[in-house]
């Protein structure tokens, strides 16, 4: 996958997102879980993980559970400087695509892991990685 396209999985055909469209997303993180830390059952949503920038740094998109929702966010591994994280996400109800960052919910960016989206919302999950240029990770549907 380039730095240009975002490719989305659904079922056996593949949908693709241009960057523009998802770069200009505006930032919304729906109903958000602002520390994810605290969600039980995590692991890495299947497919997302996307190696980036220096050797054994990547991005990925975790999900868990808190209070009887499931959240996905996305997280930066093993990052050596101060690369940036976002989570991109397409809304269920409206299908419109949204940039989630830093755990407040309102930003569009994060050092290491953003606020989590929750299942209600989120349909399509994928991490966004920016140092001197931005990487998107692959897009999947998500619960």
């Amino acid at each position: 996958m380039t730095a240009t396209t975002a490719a989305v999985i659904v079922a056996t055909a593949t949908v693709t997102l241009s960057a523009p469209t998802a770069a200009a997303a505006p930032v919304w993180c729906g109903s958000w879980l602002q520390n994810p830390a605290e969600a039980s059952s995590q692991r890495n949503v299947a497919g997302t993980k996307q190696f980036v920038g220096d050797p054994g740094e990547y991005i990925v998109v975790r999900e868990g559970t808190h209070r009887g929702r499931w959240y996905a966010w996305a997280k930066l591994v093993n990052d050596s400087e101060t690369d940036l994280v976002a989570l991109i996400w397409v809304n269920e109800a409206n299908r419109t695509i949204y940039q989630c960052g830093n755990r407040n919910g309102s930003g569009g960016w994060s050092y290491d892991y953003t606020a989590g989206v929750d299942d209600t919302h989120a349909w399509k999950v994928q991490a966004k990685y920016q140092h001197s240029n931005v990487v998107y990770g692959p897009a999947v549907i998500w619960r």
